[in-house]
Order: structure tokens, then sequence, then C-alpha cells
């Protein structure tokens, strides 16, 4: 099915996560880039938090899910795994719904360390679930 068909199936509430995202994934990198996270980390969530592993999922949880993916493959700036977990835990939040940030490290081939970011809602990682086995949890942001 084509982007226009798929647009043609949505129902109101989900077309208007599309911008939503949009903005959200802009405003996010754009925060990522020039404001010192100390700045940031506040507004995530209490730090070393974490929500119920036993929450309900409602269904709003897999349309932000695929929305911001669609989205952020889309976008003409770069949403890294932070820009993505960012935006799916404030799109989740407006909607009520409670989700935890984890960030994590590891060494990459060379050495070298690099950083990842992912989301979970209830028993559900709905956000850099395939690379986060291989990276250790440095914090928690639950909300």
């Amino acid at each position: 099915m084509g982007t226009i068909q798929k647009l043609l199936h949505m129902r109101p509430g989900q077309l208007l996560m599309i911008p939503e995202a949009i903005w959200l994934t802009g405003w996010y990198r754009f925060q990522i880039l020039h404001c010192p996270f100390a700045k940031l980390s506040p507004k995530i969530g209490a730090f070393g938090q974490e929500t119920p592993w036993d929450a309900e999922i409602p269904p709003a949880v897999m349309q932000v899910q695929r929305i911001v993916r669609a989205v952020a493959r889309r976008m003409p700036w770069t949403c890294n795994c932070m820009v993505r977990a960012l935006t799916k835990k404030k799109m989740l939040a407006r909607r009520g719904i409670s989700s935890t940030l984890y960030m994590g490290v590891a060494l990459d081939h060379q050495g070298e360390m690099e950083a990842h970011a992912w989301l979970r809602c209830g028993n559900v990682y709905i956000s850099g679930k395939t690379e986060m086995n291989h990276f250790t949890v440095t914090g928690t942001y639950g909300a």
C-alpha cells in the first residue's frame, strides 16, 4: 500500500499525530544540538525512576510507534535514537500514557564509546529495541 493510500485509511486522530511528530522530531533535534543535556534532562522525566512493567498498553502506543517511525524516516534532519525516543515519550505523555526512557553506552569495534536511547511502555519496547541489548544502562527516566 502506498503512502497516500495509508493516509486515506487513517482515522482523524491518527492523522493529527503526523504534524505533532514532525514538530517534535525537529524540536528535539534542535534541543540535542543546541542545549546542554542538563537543561533538557529535567523535562524528560524523573531520573532513576521506571514505570510499571505491568501497565496496560492502550492502542495509542502502537499508533505513536508507527507514526514516529514513518515520520522519522522522511525528515530532512537526523532522527537518531534519542530524537525518536524523546518524541514518542512526549507524544505518549500528552495522551496520559507513562513510559520509561533508557539511556546506555557501549564500546564499538574500534573501542570508541557510543550511546543509545530506547523507550518502554509497560512490557513493550517501542523504540530502540533492536540495539538495546548491546548497551549498559546509564540512566532511566520514568514518568
